[in-house]
């Protein structure tokens, strides 16, 4: 499946026109950066699953009532959306930390995210993602590869304890073109959407 990137207002191609063109192609997920942009699209009619990336948890409530589906990428704001949802079912994108450094539950505290998620089943964790630091430049490649089987016994161990199967990502544009290996169960397409 493909997760198409319409965030910032489609890099300047407008979002609304996008996704309407996305959604009629049969595009599996829709990704924007905030919940507005994805409250935006919900109002113009997209039907398409819309994946928040920077969720916000004030934002929380409208995630729920616009059926938006937020990255979920530490601990802390995992237990602040169970809070908020109450015990309404919502699906959730986990992301993995595997070496990028910037967002994404750690290997450290994989244990405590499958204790929280054991104990509430009103969460479903749509997809189990992470994000390559350097897949464009082949004299990092063996880093590459080195996130790519991280990622790949993280998800096994979660897949294990929980006893669920859950789809998986961790190629963005450059990582389509170069390591079809790795595609897993979704790719992620962003520039290379727009024409990069």
């Amino acid at each position: 499946g493909i997760i198409a990137m319409v965030k910032a207002f489609s890099y300047g191609s407008g979002s609304i026109e996008l996704a309407s063109l996305l959604e009629k192609e049969g595009v599996s997920i829709l990704a924007v950066a905030y919940t507005d942009e994805g409250v935006t699209l919900r109002r113009n009619g997209i039907k398409t699953p819309i994946m928040v990336m920077n969720p916000d948890k004030v934002d929380f409530n409208r995630m729920i009532q616009y059926q938006l589906e937020p990255e979920i990428y530490s601990i802390s704001i995992l237990e602040k959306l169970i809070e908020k949802a109450d015990g309404v079912p919502i699906c959730i994108h986990l992301k993995i930390e595997t070496g990028m450094n910037r967002l994404g539950i750690p290997s450290t505290e994989i244990n405590v995210l499958i204790d929280i998620l054991s104990n509430h089943r009103n969460i479903t964790i749509k997809t189990i993602f992470s994000h390559l630091s350097a897949s464009e430049d082949e004299i990092f490649d063996n880093f590459t590869h080195q996130q790519i089987d991280t990622f790949n016994a993280i998800c096994t161990s979660i897949e294990q304890a929980l006893q669920i199967k859950i789809p998986k990502h961790i190629l963005n544009s450059a990582g389509i073109v170069r390591f079809k290996d790795a595609q897993f169960n979704f790719v992620r397409l962003g520039i290379g959407l727009y024409g990069v």
